[in-house]
């Protein structure tokens, strides 16, 4: 369906001739292919944006959008855009957000940053690195945006010290559905970053909660994010191209190990101790498969260190990061994890002790530089996202649920036995937790994968659901908030609420959040 003339010459109006484009060479490089076998709702290629516009503020943003209510087109924005940010019907054109990319103020007393949306998380983390500073960056990699409300949960490596995108989100500037400009919290009473609540009722929870609206209620043009203290060097000494980096060099008063344990009992007891002790700055619960995918560099590699690996461990396990803020900090969360890892039969893979091996891993882990290899094994797929929930243990008791039944589809050949154990993520120092099931497919093709997909997402969606489990992160649609919504309080209909009030023409394509359906 092609767009109006009119209405793309007001397009180039707003932004310029040369950054709006409905060439289909443009629009079809912004078409994700989806195919039919494996998402059978879908149809094989979702549809093409009629336009890609890149505006460069937030005047621009908001001309485009009230443009779109007034001509009655769907509008979706992103910024580094992973998934989610696709049409599925047309009329819709793109706001690609790539030239709003400034790092708009780095407040080292306040401790936040405040950032444009295709700001990521590398070069946000590199300034700051130069200042003492850090942030907690997105776990889909150093390459994803660091704004908080484009990161959709915005888990990471360093949640266990540095929590969550939730947690994090400070001051917001916001085009709602209808194009109208809100700032949030003190960047609208005063002007500045440093709160995302009041003077007055607060509106985070409007824009997001324990996920974001994905795109689907108006665009985010600025926002702050909480950032940390960084005891490491200003520049790490590093050389090379992940994950081959030459010359690394443990920095002073840091240290990584990998620990397993003999079951997921004395595993969830040591998450609890290290959380209790506060010593750790990164705990993540990879397995032996994944530490061995962020080191290879291709599929045979991947599987002779997943052999070498495999018999350094006795069971489950975690990454564990310790790094002191001094020799005695240092010296003191050393002495607390030999204490914990003498308590618990802890047993250490020795190849992470090797000091240059050791150094490339904490490196890839700080900067995550290896996620999409960590979750795109060699004839692997990382299963998704299974949960969220309020304590970290019972997050592990709901992926042990889900991980019977993927046992289930290895006794019945369905997936090859990858003898690994699921992905638990420990945060906020064991408070909050999340998991995934990684799974290692039969090359068997697409109606293979479309049945076992379909079976885990369906059982893990019903085991949540039965067993109290909380509404996972992956909740996204009219027909998953349908499911879980008269589960949790009928929450999908003040869901519907905010959509109608906020967007009322469903100008902003919501198809990956919810529409105001009645």
């Amino acid at each position: 369906m092609a767009l109006d003339r009119d209405f793309y010459k007001r397009l180039e109006d707003i932004l310029g001739p040369e950054n709006v484009s409905d060439d289909p060479v443009v629009t079809e490089s912004y078409s994700f292919p989806i195919r039919k076998k494996t998402m059978p709702e879908k149809v094989t290629y979702i549809p093409r944006f009629e336009a890609v516009t890149l505006p460069s503020n937030t005047r621009e943003v908001q001309a485009i959008v009230k443009l779109c209510n007034q001509q009655k087109v769907q509008y979706k924005a992103s910024s580094t855009g992973w998934l989610y940010c696709d049409p599925v019907a047309p009329n819709c054109i793109k706001i690609d957000l790539r030239r709003m990319n400034r790092i708009l103020e780095i407040n080292e007393k306040g401790m936040y940053a405040a950032v444009e949306p295709y700001v990521i998380g590398a070069q946000l983390q590199s300034e700051l690195m130069k200042r003492g500073l850090t942030c907690n960056q997105c776990g889909a990699g150093a390459n994803c945006s660091v704004m908080p409300l484009a990161s959709h949960v915005g888990l990471g490596h360093m949640s266990q010290s540095g929590s969550y995108t939730e947690r994090n989100m400070l001051a917001v500037e916001w085009v709602t559905g209808d194009g109208e400009i809100v700032k949030l919290g003190s960047l609208g009473s005063h002007g500045d970053w440093f709160c995302g609540d009041g003077p007055g009722p607060s509106l985070r929870g409007i824009i997001r909660g324990n996920s974001t609206p994905l795109a689907g209620l108006g665009v985010f043009t600025a926002g702050a994010v909480k950032i940390y203290h960084w005891p490491g060097p200003a520049v790490f000494p590093v050389e090379g191209v992940c994950p081959q980096y030459r010359h690394p060099e443990m920095p002073p008063n840091f240290m990584i190990r990998y620990l397993s344990f003999k079951d997921i009992d004395v595993t969830i007891d040591a998450v609890k101790r290290v959380g209790e002790a506060e010593i750790g700055f990164t705990l993540m619960g990879f397995n032996a498969a994944m530490m061995a995918s962020n080191i290879a560099t291709d599929n045979q590699e991947d599987l002779d260190y997943l052999a070498k690996f495999a018999s350094q461990v006795q069971g489950p396990g975690f990454l564990l990061i310790i790094v002191g803020n001094s020799a005695n900090d240092f010296a003191y969360k050393k002495g607390a994890l030999e204490e914990i890892m003498k308590e618990t039969d802890a047993m250490s893979l020795k190849d992470v002790e090797d000091p240059v091996m050791g150094a490339g891993f904490l490196w890839r882990f700080v900067r995550i530089t290896g996620s999409i290899r960590e979750t795109s094994r060699a004839t692997g797929w990382g299963g998704g996202t299974v949960g969220g929930s309020d304590v970290f243990p019972l997050m592990t008791r709901y992926i042990l649920h889900t991980s019977n039944l993927k046992q289930q589809l290895i006794d019945q050949g369905l997936i090859m036995d990858d003898y690994i154990h699921p992905f638990i993520q420990s945060i906020e120092h064991g408070h909050t937790g999340h998991g995934e099931i990684l799974i290692r497919y039969n090359p068997a093709g697409p109606d293979h994968i479309m049945k076992v997909q379909g079976m885990l997402s369906r059982e893990a969606n019903k085991t949540a659901i039965r067993g109290r489990f909380g509404v996972p992160h992956h909740v996204w649609s009219d027909a998953l908030h349908d499911m879980y919504g008269p589960e949790a309080h009928n929450y999908h209909i003040l869901l519907r609420k905010i959509k109608k009030n906020f967007d009322p023409n469903e100008a902003s394509e919501s198809s990956n959040y919810i529409t105001a359906k009645e």
